[in-house]
């Protein structure tokens, strides 16, 4: 009995001890690469010497929306259908010049024209609202 409280207080140290946890740290394999390839995909690389210009498209709507990219001649030069919401496109690069992007879902339209030039990407973002909320091209 003397020993008793003696052997709770041990018991319930080993106890804590035991369930102590440490922060997981990622290592290469396939986690490690997953998240690699979320980061990569979400932002463009900000280091430019002299590279195409890119564009992409965040749908945080409720619909669908459609983007097409055109160049000064009208030509198709990318595109990407049916983004669905709470999705977006991978960075779509293309030639420096005037370009057209139409930005479609069932009820309406919206072109934009930008002058593109190397270095310079283009993150438009539709809303909850399905309106485009952000349209302006940075320079980097």
């Amino acid at each position: 009995m003397k020993y008793l409280l003696k052997f709770s207080a041990l018991v319930m140290v080993l106890t804590l001890f035991n369930c102590v946890t440490e922060p997981m740290e990622f290592t290469d394999g396939p986690i490690n690469a997953m998240v690699e390839e979320i980061e990569n995909s979400v932002s463009p690389d900000y280091s430019c010497e002299d590279q195409a210009p890119k564009a992409r498209l965040v749908n945080n709507g409720t619909i669908d929306i459609d983007l097409e990219i055109y160049d000064a001649v009208g030509n198709l030069i990318a595109h990407e259908y049916e983004i669905e919401p709470g999705d977006y496109t991978d960075w779509m690069e293309f030639a420096e010049g005037e370009t057209t992007f139409l930005i479609s879902n069932p009820d309406a339209d919206k072109i934009i024209v930008k002058d593109m030039n190397s270095c310079m990407v283009f993150d438009m973002v539709v809303g909850s609202n399905n309106q485009l909320e952000s349209d302006q091209a940075v320079q980097f």
